[in-house]
């Protein structure tokens, strides 16, 4: 018998079988973990980043998705883990321990995500791993109802995560050696185009390009934030052996977040583009012949240099016409058997020479100007915050104003774009080569542009004339545009260029706040709470530092700035003074404004007494009060007092874009006394302050509450709010001034 028991004992560890297996279950249809789920339109409270179960950890890796993985519940699928497309998730033992099986039970479909290890047999993975990685999800959404876990004691031929190497830039990832486990950190880098033949997209940064494979990425989008994996030197050779192309096969993405960016290519010469340094990166040649037969073309500039071009992304049309000479050409250099090549990234990245339009067209009453138009001046799915069109290689920037901008449909004028006054630009940039000579105007009804002010160039009725690369119109009124129309011409030396906007650098909210009016400049926010949103949820949202508080108005970021979160990143703003509250509103800069936002519990409070926290410093932050009484109320005002001082209330309506709407029981004249208050302070006017109620507690409920003399005289019953009742009700009633407690 001990013979057998050592000869099976030795069976096992040569066959590496685990023992102490134990099973954990994910029981996402039946909730068993008590976590957080999404419904409906609060889809986002089911949002995972890691859920822990029995010491058993479940990782949450979204990529390039706009959607987390989450937990949400509908009618027809129950409660289900939702995998988005480009998703990942990880599953982690505890320390000790291996993970050597995975059963997946699925509410439809396969679970059909490639492991990071071990084998997937339909909808069962079987390994030895202290970690397992499965994705991304290279499909549609998959609706996963459990996972169960099976643990053992790890041992020797258990696998474990190598450490990766963390770089900060494409050409430090370069410089790596074949095979190394990497952590990119992307910054701007932008996404120049895949490459289907080789999985590649081609990204850029300000130090180099590299190939990213294994993920799904968008062209024309810049990235912020991480991709892991492995460096890898086996693409393109030259005929001597040596490596042309360094690529990073992705085993995974973590937190980077892709925005939306204009493809642009460096201009270089001819002469200098075909080299190892220039791998992977958009360039522009310009003024070259166009030769060779079929889809192998030969560029060729004025002193005879050349570079090979082809459609290797197959991004041209079947019937494309290559032309004999092209005034610009951009694509991506890359190495292709015979030599250095640029693939073009689209069509219209091949400007044949003398065919730019001399006349482009923004035509504000097309159907198709955008996805989204307004069905109505007050539909918000037609606001522009800040948004850039192009028409032809013709952009026009358009930044939010004292209102949003917006495209929508009027009954009395038709389809038209309205732009506001204060700070709205409207920017036109020629493409490169050509500058803009005019620009006319066509009104949507009874309109002007006299109340514009151009960077260059006059304007005299609806028409601005001059001669630059670019012209940038502020806002001095209402508008309503049909359209615009550019007119072209090739630059010379007299074309002027678009003044670029200096940004001040302010490292918090209260040296912005120190700015003057009119400033333009780059916030840092560091751990800023987002304290409060008017009653519309888009038009105004209050944030504070530890430095100090101001609004952000109308906003690209609208989606982002939600209540009880603290926020960290960079806006790009000009500053607004109204009623003497600072203000941020976006404004025009390539670079987009980028925040990261976090749940909060609490905000963090000034307290006092009302005439202490009732001073500038403290414009904008939120502030708590004791001992206070409430008077003069309304449905949506009131009187605050505090000994002999005394401040306005605002509990806010729903058209009003500067109040919270908090507080939605209070009636006419009634009155509470030892108050304690949670509220916003702000300016009501350059010399009146008022507060925005966030909450409103009261500390005792033994007295009853004044009420006006026109209400019922009898006053015998009430609720601890002070409110007259007809009879008790169950909890707590006053009955002739005593407390009397009914089940």
């Amino acid at each position: 018998m001990t013979r057998i028991s050592t000869l099976l004992i030795a069976l096992m560890a040569l066959l590496a079988i685990p023992v102490n297996a134990e099973d954990v279950l994910f029981d996402f249809q039946n909730n068993n973990g008590n976590w957080p789920v999404g419904e409906g339109a609060n889809f986002a409270d089911g949002n995972i980043t890691t859920l822990t179960w029995q010491n058993v950890t479940l990782t949450a890796i979204q990529g390039e998705s706009a959607n987390p993985p989450r937990l949400m519940t509908n009618a027809s699928r129950g409660t289900c883990l939702w995998l988005y497309k480009n998703t990942s998730i990880k599953l982690g033992a505890p320390e000790g321990k291996a993970i050597t099986k995975i059963a997946v039970t699925m509410q439809s479909g396969s679970f059909d995500l490639t492991p990071s290890t071990g084998t997937m047999t339909e909808d069962v993975w079987a390994g030895n791993a202290s970690e397992v990685t499965f994705g991304p999800n290279a499909n549609s959404t998959r609706y996963v109802w459990a996972m169960t876990v099976t643990l053992a004691d790890e041992n020797n031929e258990t696998v474990k995560p190598v450490a990766a190497v963390e770089v900060d830039d494409i050409a430090t990832f370069n410089a790596l050696e074949a095979g190394t486990l990497a952590k990119l950190k992307l910054t701007n880098a932008r996404v120049n185009g895949f490459y289907d033949l080789r999985g590649a997209n081609y990204v850029e940064d300000a130090s180099g390009a590299v190939a990213i494979k294994g993920i799904t990425l968008t062209a024309g989008t810049a990235l912020n934030g991480y991709v892991i994996g492995t460096k890898s030197d086996d693409g393109s050779y030259d005929m001597d052996g040596e490596i042309k192309e360094y690529s990073l096969t992705a085993d995974e993405s973590t937190t980077f977040k892709a925005t939306s960016v204009t493809l642009s290519g460096s201009v270089m010469a001819v002469s200098a583009v075909g080299t190892q340094a220039n791998y992977g990166k958009l360039i522009t040649v310009e003024n070259v012949a166009v030769t060779g037969s079929g889809q192998n073309k030969t560029l060729t500039d004025a002193s005879g240099n050349t570079i090979k071009a082809r459609d290797l992304m197959g991004v041209l049309p079947a019937d494309f016409a290559w032309p004999e000479k092209a005034s610009k050409l951009t694509g991506i250099l890359v190495y292709n058997v015979t030599g250095w090549f640029l693939m073009p990234i689209s069509a219209d990245a091949i400007v044949a020479a003398g065919t730019q339009p001399t006349t482009v067209t923004f035509d504000f009453t097309s159907p198709t100007i955008r996805e989204n138009i307004g069905e109505a001046m007050t539909d918000t799915k037609g606001y522009i915050y800040n948004e850039t069109f192009t028409a032809d290689n013709v952009t026009l920037q358009i930044t939010a104003g004292s209102a949003p901008s917006r495209i929508y449909v009027d009954s009395n004028r038709g389809q038209n774009l309205v732009t506001y006054k204060d700070y709205t630009t409207l920017t036109f940039k020629a493409p490169e080569g050509y500058a803009i000579t005019k620009i006319e105007f066509a009104a949507a009804g009874n309109s002007n542009i006299n109340n514009f002010t151009a960077s260059a160039g006059t304007i005299e009725g609806m028409t601005w004339t001059g001669d630059a690369e670019g012209v940038r119109f502020a806002q001095g009124g209402t508008s309503y545009l049909a359209n615009a129309v550019v007119i072209l011409a090739a630059k010379n030396e007299t074309t002027t260029t678009l003044p670029a906007i200096g940004y001040a650098e302010c490292a918090n909210i209260a040296a912005f706040n120190a700015l003057d009016a009119g400033s333009y400049a780059k916030v840092t926010l560091t751990d800023a709470e987002v304290i409060g949103k008017s009653a519309d949820g888009y038009s105004t949202v209050w944030i504070q530092d530890a430095t100090g508080g101001c609004w952000i108005q109308y906003t690209s970021l609208n989606g982002q700035l939600n209540e009880l979160t603290k926020i960290n990143g960079t806006v790009y703003v000009v500053k607004r003074l109204t009623s003497g509250n600072p203000q941020m509103k976006e404004a025009e800069d390539t670079p987009k404004s980028e925040i990261a936002a976090t749940a909060i519990s609490n905000y963090t409070t000034v307290e006092g007494t009302l005439a202490e926290v009732n001073v500038a410093a403290n414009l904008n932050k939120v502030v708590k009060l004791t001992g206070t009484t409430i008077e003069e109320t309304s449905a949506s005002a009131g009187k605050l007092t505090q000994g002999e001082s005394t401040i306005d209330l605002n509990n806010g309506t729903a058209t009003a874009n500067q109040q919270l709407y908090k507080i939605a029981d209070w009636e006419k004249d009634k009155k509470l006394e030892n108050v304690t208050i949670v509220a916003i302070l702000v300016a009501k006017s350059a010399t009146v302050n008022q507060l925005l109620p966030i909450s409103v507690k009261v500390e005792e409920v033994t007295g009853i509450a004044s009420v006006a003399e026109n209400r019922n005289e009898k006053a015998d019953i009430f609720n601890v709010q002070g409110v007259r009742l007809n009879k008790v009700q169950k909890g707590i009633n006053i009955v002739n001034g005593k407390k009397v407690f009914v089940k």
